[in-house]
């Protein structure tokens, strides 16, 4: 029993090719062809581009199925991203409230109830009440230069480059020192 091998897109294309080229040389020639052997070419004609129809299709419904698949997983991301989101207003609420706690509600209940030296007893902990420098406010208008620093950040134009590249291209100019671009192809599927 034979086991039927399919051809690669490739193969059937190549077969087509060199179909084609032999009904041109036969077309072009002085020679009598008989019209019998002509049809077998003419049949086979049809035959390949039913062939490559067929795989483009597949093709076509394996880029449909992949495409589906892309938007699940942008789905699932998205759904993601907003639990991501509800997850970090969470812990926002949690820093705030303990912020609360260590900035203003422990510190009263010390002075209120604590020892006279600022410590507070607990069952889990041991809380000393103590002063420090908090954060220092500055009137950038009024401050010396000697508290300002300058950062210089160079990055690159992408999209000056870009246009640029492409212009160059098209008026036949040389391309700006540095920079290069590629032609690419691409399909827009309808």
């Amino acid at each position: 029993m034979s086991k039927m091998v399919k051809k690669s897109t490739k193969d059937i294309l190549g077969d087509f090719i060199d179909n084609e080229l032999t009904i041109e040389y036969y077309q072009k020639s002085t020679d009598d062809i008989p019209s019998t052997e002509m049809d077998i070419y003419l049949d086979r004609r049809i035959k390949f581009q039913r062939e490559l129809r067929e795989k483009i299709d597949r093709v076509d419904y394996f880029v449909l199925d992949i495409k589906r698949k892309e938007h699940l997983i942008d789905a699932e991301v998205e759904a993601l991203k907003n639990e991501i989101e509800r997850l970090k207003g969470r812990r926002r609420a949690i820093g705030s409230f303990k912020k609360f706690v260590n900035d203003f509600l422990l510190p009263m209940v010390i002075k209120e109830i604590g020892t006279e030296d600022g410590v507070w007893e607990t069952d889990t902990a041991r809380y000393k009440l103590y002063e420090t420098y908090g954060p220092v406010n500055v009137n950038p208008e009024l401050v010396s230069n000697d508290f300002k620093k300058v950062e210089i950040k160079e990055s690159i134009d992408r999209v000056k480059a870009r246009n640029a590249a492409i212009l160059s291209h098209k008026t036949g100019k040389d391309m700006p020192n540095g920079i290069e671009i590629k032609r690419v192809e691409k399909v827009r599927r309808t």
